[in-house]
């Protein structure tokens, strides 16, 4: 019998800020469940950075996302699991994000970037400090 090696998991988030403003979805049923985040979820088999932020983009938020912008890198081990997480921003023009997964997601909105729902999903945390500071590498807590 093989033993299978548990190593960590490949996560890529997209951000959406408009001015001051950035939408969050508060996660529900997974990890990191209550917390507020964005669209993201696990790169699959020779899929692209970019082509997994646009398909999770519009499979949990309905939205297409034109051009991406890389912002971090981080090592998340939170959760119980670990995550090699990778973010963007993305544009999306006047689209407006709509929940998609009513299993993954309870609530959602365009919040102030100056006034934050807590607790912050760790991905969107380090996302958000990248956006903010230039920062592009979280090594974790």
């Amino acid at each position: 019998m093989v033993e299978q090696t548990i190593r960590p998991q490949v996560g890529v988030g997209v951000i959406f800020v408009r001015g001051d403003t950035v939408f969050l979805a508060k996660r529900h049923g997974a990890h990191g469940e209550d917390t507020w985040a964005s669209a993201g979820g696990h790169l699959e088999n020779g899929e692209t950075l970019e082509e997994c932020g646009r398909r999770e983009a519009m499979e949990e938020l309905g939205v297409t996302v034109e051009d991406l912008r890389y912002l971090c890198v981080s090592n998340i081990i939170a959760y119980d699991k670990h995550y090699v997480d990778i973010e963007f921003l993305g544009e999306i023009g006047d689209q407006e994000p709509r929940l998609m997964e009513p299993e993954s997601f309870i609530a959602s909105g365009w919040f102030s970037l100056d006034d934050l729902p807590e607790p912050l999903f760790h991905a969107m945390r380090y996302a958000l400090d990248s956006y903010r500071t230039g920062q592009h590498y979280f090594p974790g807590d």
